[in-house]
């Protein structure tokens, strides 16, 4: 029975912090929203939490995918 549910808590605390990371990546992704050539990065949340919980992904987000950071639409500002 305990150990149900210590699996059950350690689910939720690793998706916690896969969640955490990915918020990082994405706040990283506003903050250079104007910076020329940055590629902007996406976290795969399904994939990174699976290999959280079978301890094969590294912390430092193994399932991280490069996007190009232009918006459709978007004109840079003038003098970037």
């Amino acid at each position: 029975m305990l150990n149900r549910l210590d699996d059950m808590l350690n689910f939720h605390t690793q998706a916690l912090r896969v969640r955490d990371q990915r918020q990082q990546v994405l706040a990283s992704n506003i903050a250079n929203a104007d910076t020329p050539h940055y590629k902007a990065r996406d976290l795969d949340f399904k994939a990174t939490l699976q290999g959280a919980l079978q301890g094969t992904a590294a912390s430092s987000g193994v399932a991280l995918a490069r996007h190009d950071a232009g918006t459709p639409g978007r004109q840079p500002r003038p003098g970037r």
